[in-house]
């Protein structure tokens, strides 16, 4: 759908209003734009603000477009209140047809967070979950490039389209997009980064998931604000419990005391959600993509790390694992599903 002026307005001047609500007393979004001044004023909109409104200039831009008048405005959002009225999207918007959980975290991970990160991605992405995240370093980053191996993922950006924050996701975000997913946000196409947009896009992210997991988060952290904003739309907050005294899960840790769900194995939790459980990998693959160290299941499988090495310098040139820092892997774009 075409962006007309009283749209591009509304992206500008709607805040705090209901605009489902107001369209429903007017008869529909194409009364209420057709009503002009006359019917935003007596919604009690202030009349200069309703004369800016009706007469904004339409930004131009490359991308898809949605309004709330659009059938194909994610329903997940458009239940929640202040919803962006203006979507801009690149992508297929069938990405979001999928049940959808949150991945999110820390941008400054650890090994063992960017681990499990690609794990949740990969195994929820292989049963056709629609892993949701916003694109940042860290947990989001790894999140998004593990689901784009096996299925899709949707991005919600805290900018216009015609950025990409960090720069060095632009890969990241051209392969997602490739493998059938959507980047979506509530600004125009030229609206630069800033951090006010960052907890104000977290929202967004927990609105359109049916469950939000945080893998890492320290005590001051944007993915606890996606948990919270979750919490109050009665969305499931699920935690990776961390290490006891590890700065990275501070804040899992206090979302675990105050109730949250904690997961203690990806594949059961992903099995036990969505009914759909994926052949088991060996043993010693599990212990790895778990967030073990290669020395570590080395000594759990009672093997050499030397020879644990080679199987996986095989496995990673056919794609069945990807090295990741500190010991690491995950599973790869050819890992048995």
């Amino acid at each position: 759908m075409a962006m007309s002026r009283w749209w591009a307005g509304a992206r500008r001047f709607a805040r705090g209003l209901d605009l489902d609500a107001l369209a429903r007393l007017h008869g529909g979004f194409q009364s209420l734009e057709a009503g002009g001044v006359d019917a935003l004023v007596s919604a009690g909109v202030d009349p200069e603000r309703a004369e800016a409104w009706v007469h904004a200039s339409v930004p131009a831009t490359s991308w898809g477009v949605l309004t709330l008048a659009d059938a194909r405005y994610p329903r997940a959002l458009r239940s929640v209140p202040g919803a962006p009225p203006v979507l801009e999207y690149e992508g297929d918007l069938a990405a979001l047809d999928a049940p959808r959980v949150a991945v999110v975290g820390t941008r400054a991970c650890t090994a063992y967070g960017a681990a499990v990160a690609r794990h949740l991605g990969h195994a929820l992405a292989s049963v056709g979950v629609t892993v949701v995240s916003g694109l940042a370093r860290g947990i989001d980053g790894h999140a998004h490039a593990a689901a784009a191996e096996a299925g899709r993922t949707v991005a919600v950006v805290a900018h216009g389209l015609d950025h990409t924050a960090p720069a060095t996701h632009r890969r990241l975000r051209s392969r997602l997009v490739a493998r059938g997913g959507l980047v979506l946000s509530a600004w125009a196409a030229d609206v630069e980064p800033r951090p006010w947009r960052f907890p104000v896009r977290n929202q967004w992210v927990a609105a359109l998931a049916e469950a939000v997991v945080v893998v890492e988060a320290p005590q001051r952290s944007g993915a606890l604000i996606t948990a919270a904003r979750a919490a109050e739309l009665a969305r499931d907050v699920v935690v990776v419990p961390g290490r006891l005294g590890d700065a990275a899960s501070l804040g899992c840790l206090r979302l675990l005391a105050e109730g949250a769900e904690p997961i203690e194995d990806v594949e059961r939790w992903v099995a036990e959600r969505f009914g759909r459980r994926r052949p088991r990998r060996e043993k010693w693959l599990e212990q790895l993509f778990a967030g073990h160290t290669v020395s570590e299941v080395a000594r759990w499988a009672g093997c050499s790390g030397s020879d644990l090495l080679a199987e996986l310098s095989r496995r990673e040139v056919d794609g069945e694992v990807v090295r990741l820092p500190g010991q690491r892997y995950s599973p790869g774009s050819r890992s048995p599903t």
